[in-house]
């Protein structure tokens, strides 16, 4: 590898960033508008509708608000639809910054990161998602600035940021809770309390608006909506947690087969190869090969965590996987519920990459 003076590899690293996000910016502006795919679906329907309600004063707990208040800001701003996908281009480029930033403080290396954060350019759902009205690229944006948060000691920061993470998609749940058990058995039990005390702040404050304006003292009441839809069963608004649970059992043992394939059939549709649909992209092969670079992606960002002398970070960047897979193993999936933990995985499977090769020429790594 050529070896540049200290001052030349920076002007190196901020030019070719700068000339990612040139790319990056106009891709993304493509995808948005010039490709005549949709922007909205029948969820992105149903989160206007809650912001309606949250203008209105009132509170719609069927999804998370966190994407509804987005909206709603948005809304009092600019033109809706101009507005909601030019906030998913400017979130989608700070999350190839974000990425930059980690990947190379993690491996001490400037091309690591910069080559994250080109693979994360070129992403294929990573740029599809962003001419949708979904919450796929806010909530990916506020995953990534938590860590990076927390990798720059901000640990009140990077709590609130998960936290509005959180808000706006809950299958990230596990993800402080896990990491959180890590911290205290590691020795870092004040430094994982004040992080988890300030992950709640955002979520509690939610749920307690929403008590006061509507008395339900929770995040979103599609838990038991989908309950039903994992056992393909018919749904009531009357039906409560406990009714959904108990049909949810009696389904599992009643037919075991059947939900032991559902089951495999969920985590194949969120990392398995070529899955069986190709949720937001045109029907036809080559686009279920966009999807299935996620299997590719997922096997070497297991290597990466693996390989890694620390497991920290490595830890808080496979967690947003790990919380996907658990959440989704239990429901029903479909392939765009990965796109938050893309970008970690990326960061992960660039490292893996790195040290398979500096290990194989018998170079020095720097990956921490």
């Amino acid at each position: 590898m050529i070896s540049y003076p200290r001052s030349s590899e920076y002007y190196i690293k901020n030019i070719t960033l700068l000339f990612l996000l040139i790319i990056a910016f106009f891709i993304r502006i493509i995808g948005a508008t010039y490709t005549g795919m949709p922007h909205y679906t029948i969820d992105s329907q149903n989160y206007i509708q809650q912001a309606q309600t949250l203008k209105n004063g009132g509170y719609n707990n069927y999804f998370p608000n966190g994407y509804p208040l987005i909206i709603l800001i948005v809304s009092m701003l600019f033109p809706l639809l101009h507005g909601l996908l030019w906030l998913n281009i400017i979130l989608s480029l700070f999350t190839i910054i974000f990425v930059y930033l980690i990947a190379e403080k993690l491996s001490g290396n400037i091309y690591i990161g910069l080559f994250s954060s080109a693979v994360l350019v070129f992403y294929p759902t990573q740029v599809n998602y962003v001419h949708f009205i979904l919450t796929e690229v806010p909530v990916t944006f506020f995953l990534a600035l938590a860590v990076y948060l927390y990798q720059k000691e901000k640990l009140i920061y990077s709590g609130l940021a998960l936290g509005f993470a959180i808000i706006i998609r809950t299958t990230l749940i596990f993800v402080p809770f896990l990491f959180f058990i890590y911290l205290y058995y590691n020795h870092r039990r004040r430094e994982g309390l004040i992080w988890l005390t300030s992950f709640l702040i955002i979520p509690l404050l939610l749920m307690l608006y929403g008590y006061l304006v509507s008395g339900n003292f929770t995040l979103g009441r599609n838990f038991t909506h989908n309950l039903y839809i994992t056992i393909h069963q018919p749904y009531k608004l009357s039906y409560t947690k406990i009714h959904g649970i108990e049909s949810y059992f009696s389904y599992m043992i009643s037919s075991p087969v059947h939900f032991l394939t559902d089951r495999i059939h969920s985590i194949w549709n969120l990392w398995g190869f070529l899955p069986s649909t190709a949720d937001g992209f045109r029907t036809g092969i080559i686009y279920k090969v966009y999807i299935a670079l996620r299997f590719p992606l997922l096997i070497l960002a297991i290597y990466g965590y693996i390989k890694s002398d620390s497991k920290r970070i490595p830890l808080l960047l496979i967690l947003p996987a790990i919380s996907i897979t658990l959440i989704h193993t239990i429901f029903f999936s479909n392939t765009r519920f990965t796109l938050p933990a893309e970008p970690m995985l990326i960061i992960l499977a660039v490292m893996g990459i790195s040290k398979f090769i500096t290990s194989k020429l018998g170079l020095r790594s720097d990956i921490k």
